[in-house]
């Protein structure tokens, strides 16, 4: 049962431990964001198609809600795995909060607008862009103009504050 734990080369509890934290952070960012942009944006008067509106709006809040974490998980994950040694020092721990969060953020937006050129790769009616790229292309820009800019405003300070007091608390030994 206790074999795999001591394989050299295996991800060890602490970096486990470090992507959860990260997860937790990228949620109650993600929690944050979708209150705030209820609360402050009106829904009243939609400026384009209903459709992209509705997929863009709805579909990518909830799709971050319950995509984030479990990218905020495996990047964090692999971010300590290939960065931290068992000498690092909290400012480290930051540093690898940091380009954690930033990393998240990157690839949540590539896969949300993966996503929606997968769907238009399938031919699914009603189209909502002219092609595959056409929809990759402009779904990645609004989720960078719209979402990526506001939450690495939230989640890379936090994730850094989380970093750095993650590799704060744990021994330099037991990692």
């Amino acid at each position: 049962m206790n074999g795999w734990r001591q394989r050299p080369g295996s991800i060890s509890r602490h970096k486990v431990g470090a992507g959860s934290v990260v997860a937790a952070a990228t949620v109650v960012t993600s929690v944050i964001y979708s209150v705030i942009l209820w609360a402050f944006v009106p829904t009243v008067e939609v400026p384009f198609n209903v459709e992209i509106y509705m997929l863009g709006y709805t579909g990518f809040v909830f799709f971050a809600l319950f995509v984030t974490p479990l990218v905020g998980f495996v990047v964090g994950t692999a971010v300590w795995q290939w960065t931290l040694s068992s000498t690092s020092n909290p400012r480290r721990g930051a540093l690898a909060g940091a380009v954690t969060a930033l990393g998240t953020v990157l690839a949540v937006s590539i896969l949300f607008s993966l996503l929606l050129a997968t769907r238009e790769l399938l031919g699914v009616i009603p189209a909502l862009f002219a092609s595959p790229v056409d929809a990759f292309v402009i779904t990645t820009q609004g989720v960078v103009v719209y979402w990526s800019l506001f939450t690495s405003v939230m989640l890379v300070p936090l994730c850094a504050l989380v970093g750095w007091v993650y590799q704060r608390r744990v021994p330099s030994g037991s990692q």
